[in-house]
């Protein structure tokens, strides 16, 4: 597998998706995922909206965005452990280098957004970089790395290091880039809304995994961290994303994961951006 990189452009802000990684989920990884269904559901939501189960994937979608000497990256991929690692070939595609990156925007702390915050000599991946990431994630992290997750801590130790910024969930970061509160998946997580000249994206992180999702808002992965609040919050952040008609980012579906949620009935489809 190859690095990808899709340019675009919000107002002023020039944007590039950048692919990390992307892998194979089909029959067996839908069905270890999602426990609120079984296979024949899974398969007729697929093959309700033209795909097929046993192709379902999953891929990793890093955001670059570039206004004036600010170069802002959303996530940072899974730095090869054990997938992804392809973000380093992605930026070059781009024509973005890693000490040009001034801000990481972690959304937030699974391991496919955050590992590649170091490289594998345990150096700053992005030298040149402050960070920022809500409170509320923040301390669902430091939780897992006191309980389990203690190889981990050198990622939040470079961080505090290089400059770290405790946000709000719905803080404005800089004048053309504001948080959007997105819990449940993890408490913490936080989607963006870039905005510039009239123009904007919807960023929504891990709102959801697998485009049958948007049909079936109440089937959640078992890596949502409570399914009380990721179904409700995954519903709502649909409904905007559908009703404000913007141009919307998901870091799991097919690259480069842009396109727009449009409302079907009671819930939700998909148009993928053609690229």
């Amino acid at each position: 597998m190859s690095g990808k990189s899709h340019s675009f452009q919000v107002g002023e802000i020039a944007c590039t998706a950048l692919l990390d990684g992307a892998s194979l989920l089909g029959r067996d990884g839908v069905v270890k995922r999602f426990p609120d269904a079984d296979e024949a559901a899974y398969r007729r939501a697929f093959a309700e909206i033209g795909l097929s189960l046993d192709e379902a994937d999953s891929s990793f979608n890093v955001l670059a965005a570039r206004i004036g000497g600010e170069t802002v990256l959303v996530d940072t991929g899974q730095g090869g452990r054990p997938n992804g690692g392809l973000l380093p070939e992605s930026l070059r595609l781009a024509g973005i280098a890693p000490d040009e990156v001034t801000l990481v925007v972690i959304t937030h702390t699974h391991g496919d957004h955050v590992l590649g915050l170091l490289t594998d000599d345990g150096e700053p991946a992005f030298p040149n970089a402050s960070y920022v990431i809500s409170k509320e994630e923040m301390a669902f992290w430091e939780a897992r790395i006191d309980d389990w997750a203690g190889d981990q801590r050198p990622i939040v130790e470079m961080m505090e290091a290089k400059g770290l910024r405790l946000i709000e969930m719905d803080e404005a970061i800089t004048p053309w880039l504001t948080a959007v509160p997105l819990p449940g998946h993890t408490p913490g997580q936080i989607g963006l809304v870039l905005e510039s000249g009239g123009e904007r994206l919807l960023h929504l992180a891990d709102l959801l995994h697998t485009r049958m999702q948007f049909a079936h808002p109440e089937w959640s992965p078992t890596f949502d961290a409570d399914t009380s609040i990721s179904v409700p919050t995954r519903r709502a952040g649909l409904a905007g994303a559908a009703d404000g008609g913007m141009l919307t980012l998901f870091y799991h579906l097919t690259f480069p994961g842009l396109g727009r949620v449009r409302r079907v009935g009671e819930a939700f489809g998909w148009e993928p951006l053609e690229t």
